[in-house]
């Protein structure tokens, strides 16, 4: 499930595509509506629903509104509604996709140091060996 970029989309086919998205939540929506409903107030209700929803599919809007009607069937939807369940659904599908792009890249295993590298390093900055082997004066460690 992914939103769609109607900025790039002809103006016949947004039109084409608002219509179908109009139709789609009008069918659903009429179960809500009263029927005295005058013509110009549902035209106003539909517009403001497919300026919310024209980034989906009519098929991803459908699946929304039925999901809705499912989940809350005692509850009136509203774009509110569709849109969460539109994101959630989006979220779910491309999460695994979405940390991939945000998690740090994999760094590849360092080579270990050398013995003498490091020894090297602790002389230069003026450090003990902590792993040397400690010594008393005249007493020789055996091996």
């Amino acid at each position: 499930m992914s939103a769609i970029d109607t900025s790039s989309l002809p103006p016949q086919q947004l039109a084409h595509h608002r219509a179908q998205l109009s139709e789609v939540i009008e069918t659903v929506l009429h179960g809500y509506w009263r029927d005295e409903m005058a013509d110009r107030t549902r035209a106003m209700i539909l517009a403001d629903w497919c300026d919310e929803m024209e980034g989906w599919t009519v098929e991803q809007v459908r699946w929304a509104l039925r999901k809705h009607r499912e989940d809350q069937p005692n509850r009136k939807p509203n774009p509110g509604h569709v849109l969460a369940i539109l994101k959630e659904g989006w979220g779910k599908r491309n999460a695994e996709a979405v940390k991939a792009a945000i998690a740090p890249p994999a760094e590849a295993p360092r080579a270990r140091m050398s013995d003498e590298a490091r020894r090297a390093i602790l002389a230069e900055v003026g450090i003990r060996d902590p792993l040397a082997v400690r010594t008393i004066d005249g007493i020789q460690p055996t091996a």
